[in-house]
């Protein structure tokens, strides 16, 4: 069972489909099985045992162990997502329709919630999705008060605090990412919402590349493109065998 290091993720590869989740664990476990076409298939799980309808490092986790195995890879299927896979130099890539966001008001508890002022926002996908949240250049999101579950009073949809990294040359972007309400307190580094901050940063200001630093306590760095009517979110995906 490859361990990816980073976000942890326990990859098990099983023979046929999985029927039921796995036990709680200290991280998050996902199954992948290969169909009768020779595609694989993902399910993932939150540490606590909730199913995650799409899960970015899970994705570039078990693409990785597949391709590791020997089988190309040019595609997974999670839930009802159909993801495009590939390896390019040292990254794992997953691909994805892109997900656009419309620009909203800044929520009146987010202060509060947060113990500082976002100077814009914005929504992305349905009521259960994401909220988007955006700081001065290079503010120390690091600083930001990690809500805790009481954030499902105000909203359903998961957090991804960003802002634009005006001093690193390595680093386009930074972001954290919270969703207490569905068991994830805070992410390490969270590619579906790369796919997000991709149309995101866009729209906002002409990206069509980035780099970002998910400036959690252990930290992750990721990346993605923009091509045609394809949203590569990208990552090093490193295997232990445990």
């Amino acid at each position: 069972m490859p361990l990816a290091q980073g976000n942890p993720c326990r990859v098990v590869t099983l023979e046929a489909e999985a029927e039921t989740a796995p036990p709680p664990s200290d991280v998050t476990q996902c199954c992948t099985w290969l169909a009768a076409n020779g595609v694989p298939h993902v399910r993932c799980w939150t540490p606590l045992g909730q199913p995650i309808s799409l899960c970015g490092h899970g994705l570039l986790s078990c693409g990785t162990t597949w391709t590791q195995r020997g089988h190309t890879v040019s595609r997974m299927i999670m839930n009802d997502a159909n993801v495009r896979f590939s390896l390019h130099q040292d990254l794992s890539w997953i691909g994805f329709d892109p997900i656009t966001s419309e620009p909203s008001v800044v929520p009146q508890w987010v202060e509060t919630a947060f113990g500082s002022m976002p100077v814009s926002a914005a929504v992305a996908g349905c009521e259960t999705d994401y909220l988007i949240l955006c700081w001065p250049d290079s503010a120390d999101l690091r600083d930001l008060r990690a809500p805790g579950p009481e954030l499902g009073e105000h909203t359903r949809r998961a957090i991804i605090a960003t802002c634009a990294d005006t001093q690193s040359p390595a680093r386009d972007i930074r972001y954290r990412y919270f969703a207490p309400q569905h068991g994830i307190a805070e992410d390490i580094a969270t590619g579906s919402a790369m796919r997000v901050l991709a149309s995101f940063w866009q729209a906002h200001a002409g990206y069509d590349a980035l780099r970002a630093w998910q400036c959690s306590a252990d930290g992750g760095h990721l990346f993605s493109r923009i091509e045609d009517d394809v949203t590569w979110v990208g990552g090093r995906v490193t295997a232990d065998s445990v």
